[in-house]
């Protein structure tokens, strides 16, 4: 199971996809991806911090599908779910949807306060689940995020946020973005997110 917000469906997400993609290839898996909703930061902050989402559920659903995952989770975080402690999360997320290997982000974390992270994932299984930590991806020494990249769209810079996403985009589809204020002063999310 690939674990992440996955909001954008960047560089370091693909590494994270595809890295699950290969392990449930080489155990004969299926490939399953858990996301949540809304953005911890959102719930976490009681509402005082918003997230600009980079692309709604239905588009992330639609990429992970055609990136091969056969399952996709999307975990409602709530207050409730944000006091769960690392080995209820592993249990209750995990362990009941019968994951033997989970990969992630190396800056993936779970359960209350987020103490629970992939060094700690087999002991918090009870020896159940296997982890893989993927190392952090990086653009001209900077790590690849899509806090980042919300960052950059919501400043105008629409053409470095591109060096962030794996896109093969048409060049009128980035005239189209130049030229039309509407999509640019909004969340492009079907131009900016697609992973064709």
């Amino acid at each position: 199971m690939a674990l992440g917000f996955f909001d954008g469906i960047h560089y370091g997400h693909l590494e994270v996809i595809q890295t699950a993609k290969g392990i449930a290839r080489d155990k004969e898996l299926s490939l399953s991806a858990m996301s949540f909703f809304p953005h911890p930061k959102v719930v976490i902050s009681d509402g005082k911090e918003q997230v600009n989402y980079l692309m709604p559920i239905t588009e992330k659903e639609k990429i992970l599908e055609s990136l091969g995952v056969d399952t996709f989770y999307i975990v409602k975080f709530d207050k409730t779910f944000a006091q769960l402690s690392p080995e209820e999360f592993v249990a209750d997320y995990l362990i009941s949807l019968g994951v033997v290997h989970a990969v992630a982000g190396f800056d993936f974390t779970y359960g209350r306060r987020g103490l629970g992270n992939l060094n700690r994932l087999k002991q918090d299984s009870k020896g159940h689940i296997e982890a893989t930590q993927v190392e952090k991806v990086e653009c001209e020494g900077v790590k690849i995020s899509s806090t980042r990249i919300r960052e950059m769209l919501l400043q105008g810079r629409v053409e470095e946020g591109f060096r962030y996403q794996k896109l093969r985009l048409a060049k009128k589809m980035l005239e189209l973005i130049k030229e039309n204020p509407t999509i640019q002063g909004h969340r492009p999310y079907f131009f900016i997110c697609y992973y064709a």
